[in-house]
C-alpha cells in the first residue's frame, strides 16, 4: 500500500512483509508550496533496516490503522485541488463541499478492516459519514479510507 499526499514530495508505504516507511519521491515541490501536514504511522513497531516492522495485514482479527495525515488548511477552495496520477488503481477524492467553510484541520485515515470484524473500525472511528468513507473491498483485509474534520 502506498499513500501519496499530493505534492508533498514523500509517500508512506506498507509492504506485504509488514515493513513500513516514509520515502522521499523523485520530484518534490518547493517548500513554500507545500501544505502544512502531520503524517503518522499507523502504530508503533520494531525498527528494521529500512523502516518500522509491523504485523502483516493477512489474518488480522480487528481493524488496524495503517496511516493518517492531518492537514492544516486555510481555504478549502485553495488548498484542496484536484490530484491526478495516472498509475493509481484506487483513488479517494474528497468533495470539499462536504465540509463547512470554517474547518481548519482535516484528518485522512487509512485502515485495514477485516470483513469479519467491521465493527472494530466503527468502534474506533464513530460518526464517519458514508460520503466521506471510501472502501476497497477487492482485498482482505479491506482498505477503508476516510476524511473528517479534526
Amino acid at each position: 500500500m502506498y499513500c501519496f499526499p499530493p505534492r508533498l514530495g514523500v509517500h508512506y508505504s506498507l509492504h506485504e512483509s509488514g515493513e513500513a516507511h516514509f520515502q522521499p519521491e523523485m520530484q518534490t515541490s518547493k517548500p513554500h508550496e507545500e501544505l502544512p501536514v502531520i503524517m503518522f504511522n499507523g502504530k508503533a513497531g520494531a525498527p528494521s533496516a529500512k523502516g518500522i516492522a509491523h504485523e502483516q495485514l493477512a489474518d488480522l482479527g480487528r481493524a488496524s490503522r495503517i496511516y493518517a495525515t492531518v492537514y492544516s488548511i486555510e481555504s478549502l477552495s485553495k488548498d484542496f485541488q484536484k490530484f491526478n496520477r495516472s498509475s493509481i488503481k484506487e483513488c479517494f477524492v474528497i468533495d470539499k463541499d462536504l465540509f463547512s467553510r470554517d474547518i481548519k484541520l482535516i484528518e485522512i485515515g487509512v485502515w485495514a478492516v477485516p470483513a469479519k470484524n467491521k465493527v472494530s473500525f466503527v468502534f474506533n472511528n464513530p460518526d464517519i459519514p458514508e460520503n466521506l468513507l471510501y472502501r476497497v473491498t477487492s482485498c482482505e483485509p479491506q482498505i477503508w479510507i476516510f476524511a473528517r474534520p479534526f
